[in-house]
This record gives structure tokens, C-alpha cells and sequence, in this order.
């Protein structure tokens, strides 16, 4: 997906849609360029809405010879410079040769420009990965919830239901439940569930796009 254009008079302006649409098509972009001298998610995630603050703050003085990309990723390399002075980290770990003092001051040096910044489908790629570690993350709390508690019929069913891919109908004849209508309400409050832990794990909605979009439940 290409990132469109952006005005920066409406951004100027606060234009709270066009501040919208701008952390939509560079958050990703930018945690991910944070990602790879911050290695703690959290702290990765909390730079890079550090930077949207930032460019709220300095928008008003935004020179136009510049790309949006530069402005953007210019405050991300300062931010992620201020973290490591701010905790006292050592830029890179030293090196035993005559290049030691030169290792020091490498984050510096960094790019400004968009050339810095990850293409498109490194961050799809990293994107996927991050998804799919979540995930199984949210299924260990969900089955683990299901199992403290004693339903280990509905542990079964929804297996037979999600993994097996077997119907509402044939789940209700095999695991004794009343009538298919039963089943299929156990499978819509696991659904509703698993979209409730999806969403509180992706505060900046970032991660799942289509759990954000207009008339998603």
C-alpha cells in the first residue's frame, strides 16, 4: 500500500482527519525504524507516538524543503538519540580496536531522508511476524481463561469448530449440546472475545487494521 499525499496546510491547520491519516499511513514506518535501535516493544511503541507529538509541536515551523518523510523520521532519530542519553546507554557496544571512538557516535551520523526509513515490505514482513506473536499470545490467555475455569466441553467444541473445521450442526451431535443455535453461540462469544483481546492488544491500532475500520464490530 503506498502512502498518499499529504497537506501539510491541514496538518498546520490541526486538522484532527489529517492527523489522522497521517499516523495511519507512518505509524507503522516509523515504529519499526525506532524498532531497530530500541529492541523492548513498549519503549519502541511509546517513542513513536513521541514523534507524532513532536511533529504536532513543530509542525507550525515546517520548512517546506523538506519531505514529510524527513520531518518524520528527522524526529524519530532525535527521539531515539534522547532515549539513549536519557538512560545513560552506550550508543553501540564498544569495540576492542582503534575504531572504538568512532562506534560511539554512529546514531548521529544516521540518515534523515526517507532512505532511512524501512521499505514498505520489510514492515508487511515484520508486521506479520508481530501479528502472528500476538496472537499466540492472545489464544494462550484465551484457551488458559477457558481451561481455570472448568469448560473443557467448550475447549472441545471450539477446537472441532476452528481447527478441524467441522459445522455447528455436526459439533452439536458430537458433544451431546442441545441444538446448533447453542453452538453457534458458543463460537460467537469466543469471536467476540478473541476480537476484545485483539484490540486491547493493539493500542495504537497499528497491528489489526480491520478491527479499526468503520461498522467493524
Amino acid at each position: 500500500m503506498s502512502t498518499r499525499a499529504h497537506d501539510v496546510s491541514r496538518l498546520q491547520a490541526m486538522d484532527e482527519a489529517a492527523w489522522t491519516a497521517l499516523q495511519d499511513d507512518y505509524f507503522r514506518r516509523v515504529y519499526f525504524f525506532v524498532k531497530r535501535y530500541v529492541q523492548d516493544h513498549q519503549t519502541a511503541e511509546d517513542l513513536t507516538q513521541d514523534v507524532f507529538l513532536g511533529a504536532v509541536r513543530g509542525i507550525a515551523t515546517f520548512d517546506p524543503t523538506y519531505t514529510l518523510d524527513q520531518f518524520l523520521f528527522g524526529i524519530a532519530k532525535n527521539r531515539v538519540i534522547d532515549h539513549y542519553r536519557r538512560h545513560k546507554m552506550a550508543l553501540v557496544s564498544p569495540k576492542l580496536d582503534d575504531d572504538a571512538e568512532k562506534s560511539r557516535i554512529w546514531l548521529e551520523n544516521m540518515e534523515n531522508d526517507a532512505v532511512a526509513a524501512p521499505k514498505e515490505n520489510v514492515v508487511r514482513s515484520e508486521d506479520i511476524g508481530r501479528q502472528r506473536r500476538v496472537l499466540a499470545q492472545i489464544l494462550r490467555e484465551f484457551v488458559g481463561d477457558l481451561w481455570q475455569q472448568g469448560e473443557f466441553q467448550k475447549l472441545m467444541v471450539l477446537e472441532y469448530l476452528f481447527v478441524l473445521g467441522g459445522r455447528n450442526k455436526d459439533a452439536a451431535a458430537r458433544f451431546g449440546i442441545a441444538d446448533e443455535k447453542a453452538v453457534a453461540g458458543i463460537k460467537f462469544r469466543a469471536i467476540e472475545k478473541l476480537r476484545a483481546l485483539a484490540r486491547q492488544s493493539d493500542p495504537n491500532h497499528s497491528l489489526f487494521l480491520g478491527l479499526w475500520q468503520p461498522g467493524a464490530r
